[in-house]
């Protein structure tokens, strides 16, 4: 009874390392892992104006403040860059007459926002992202 038990254990053992393994794609006989990849296509390379790219698609920004005054906007900007790994932009809104400060790229799917939005959100500085839909 002992040594079935052992063996059976054994085998459920085996069976949860291999089940456990990462994702793998292989090329030439070299092993790659791949671990949250994401997919190039689904962003939007912004210049570094923060003008919005001319695409004839839907796309989504997120963004982390608004200010009235171009030197706010900017503190605001270099006071985030010491506390999150992104690109930041700043553009002008002459439908709003405010200075918006946004991450870069931009996303083609909402989704890929709200899990940046969301990883943001935790942060205090910036409990109050959102995201903007820009229609073209």
């Amino acid at each position: 009874m002992k040594k079935i038990f052992f063996t059976i254990q054994t085998l459920l053992m085996i069976n949860l390392l291999f089940s456990c393994t990462p994702p793998q794609q292989t090329t030439e006989g070299e092993r790659i892992y791949v671990f949250d990849e994401q997919k190039n296509e689904d962003k939007i390379e912004v210049k570094k104006d923060g003008e919005f790219p001319d695409i004839s698609e839907t796309y989504y920004v997120v963004q982390i403040g608004a200010f009235t005054t171009k030197e706010r906007a900017e503190k605001f900007a270099e006071l985030s860059r010491t506390k999150i790994d992104r690109d930041i932009i700043i553009t002008y809104s002459e439908n709003n007459n405010l200075y918006l400060v946004q991450l870069s790229p931009f996303y083609k799917l909402r989704q890929e926002a709200e899990l940046i939005r969301d990883e943001l959100k935790i942060i205090p500085e910036f409990s109050d992202v959102w995201i903007v839909t820009v229609n073209k």
